[in-house]
């Protein structure tokens, strides 16, 4: 869909959503609502995304890839889990839900990868709630990374969607934007640090 690619060109580019509308000279939030497909895309503004985002406009219309970090051809016939089932507070309970999407082409050999259910705006404006992540195991997360962090809670893994902000040999510093705070948490308490790759608005 075209608001995926838009995000996903946004990406790529290492933009957030605010700081592509000040480029734009528009507001931030009614770019959301385009990337959201609440609002629709006029051709002359999609040209201005292209050319802000250094992609073709090719790519952002869906002919081409977007630099290396896109949504390529999605494979329908392997789908994607989505993990996370029952919002305990702190996290998500990583179980599968039943619901699958289908696997987008940046884990499409990745046999681990899952989606997961954004379940609040606490990394708004990079994700938002409803959004469904992908997620890549396979990747070593680094600092700057955004990650679904999991640890062990009376014997259920919960899961939450964090920026990595620090690591050292013994613990890491998680971060959230809305609102802005801060935590560290040992690393022999994390089961889990995998690297969110892109995003789908909605299922």
């Amino acid at each position: 869909m075209i608001e995926n690619r838009i995000k996903a060109a946004r990406m790529a580019a290492g933009l957030s959503c605010a700081e592509l509308a000040r480029k734009l000279g528009m507001y931030p939030a009614t770019l959301g609502r385009i990337e959201r497909g609440e609002r629709g895309l006029r051709s002359d503004l999609a040209v201005r995304i292209a050319d802000v985002c250094g992609c073709s406009l090719d790519a952002l219309l869906g002919y081409e890839a977007i630099k290396d970090e896109t949504l390529v051809k999605d494979d329908e016939t392997n789908p994607l889990p989505i993990l996370g089932r029952d919002h305990r507070g702190i996290g998500i309970v990583m179980a599968r839900t039943g619901a699958t999407i289908p696997r987008p082409g940046i884990v499409a050999g990745v046999a681990d990868a899952y989606g997961f259910d954004m379940p609040d705006d606490s990394m708004s404006p990079r994700y938002d709630a409803g959004e469904v992540l992908i997620v890549d195991p396979s990747r070593t997360a680094k600092v700057g990374d955004y990650v679904v962090c999991g640890t062990l809670i009376d014997g259920q893994e919960l899961g939450s969607v964090h920026r990595l902000t620090r690591r050292n040999k013994s613990e890491v510093t998680l971060s959230i934007l809305q609102p802005a705070d801060a935590r560290q948490v040992a690393l022999r308490k994390v089961t889990r640090l995998d690297v969110v790759v892109g995003s789908f608005a909605s299922r």
